[in-house]
């Protein structure tokens, strides 16, 4: 194989069309998939248990908009097999275009919030599916506690910024936590996912709060 590159931190979402593509939540899997090291995309599909053949749409769209590109190849029985990995450590959408009156449209938004939990959702329960064949197969019982939660509370706009501070060094202490290698029988790939926002109504003609 080749040798693979050193990524950039962070790939920022500048455009609709992009966001287009990565909002959809089999495309969200195949590049959780990539995030950690290079794989074919037999190796993905495995992964998630479906075909080959469904999947290569979804790495060419991904590869045509530069969010996932080859780094390396290996020839097997005359056969060259792609090796493809995320172009950066974490991908991020530009807050601008996630506003009201940014270009998103309403569709968009709704595409984007929707693929986002069921990625989420299909991790989930995919992981307990396998975690459960695993244990069937007679795979050593190692719990780990899960959170899910959920909650709604009215706070003044200056508690709000802070928690949302709060929550961000959380967040970014859980990313540059140290990776461990795959072959460490004590590692394991953790997921999180977090929503929090501000919640309004219809009819709500007292808030004059903007997104």
């Amino acid at each position: 194989m080749t040798q693979k590159f050193e990524r950039p931190p962070v790939f920022m979402i500048e455009n609709v069309e992009t966001l287009k593509v990565i909002i959809d939540p089999l495309r969200l899997q195949i590049l959780d998939l990539l995030s950690l090291e290079p794989h074919t995309v037999k190796y993905v599909a495995d992964r998630l248990g479906l075909s080959s053949s469904r999947l290569y749409y979804h790495f060419n769209l991904l590869e045509s908009k530069g969010l996932i590109s080859v780094v390396a190849t290996k020839t097997i029985n005359n056969i060259i097999e792609k090796y493809y990995w995320n172009t950066a450590d974490d991908f991020e959408i530009n807050s601008e275009i996630l506003t009201f009156s940014s270009a998103v449209d309403a569709e968009d938004l709704t595409r984007l919030v929707g693929a986002t939990l069921d990625a989420t959702r299909d991790d989930f329960m995919r992981s307990l599916q396998a975690r459960r064949g695993s244990l069937d197969k007679g795979a050593k019982e190692n719990p780990k506690e899960t959170i899910a939660y959920r909650v709604k509370k009215r706070v003044k706009d200056e508690t709000y910024r802070e928690y949302i501070k709060k929550m961000k060094a959380l967040l970014e202490e859980f990313q540059t936590l140290p990776e461990e290698e795959a072959a460490n029988p004590e590692a394991n790939v953790f997921t999180v996912a977090v929503f929090l926002y501000p919640s309004f109504y219809y009819e709500d003609e007292t808030s004059n709060d903007q997104a």
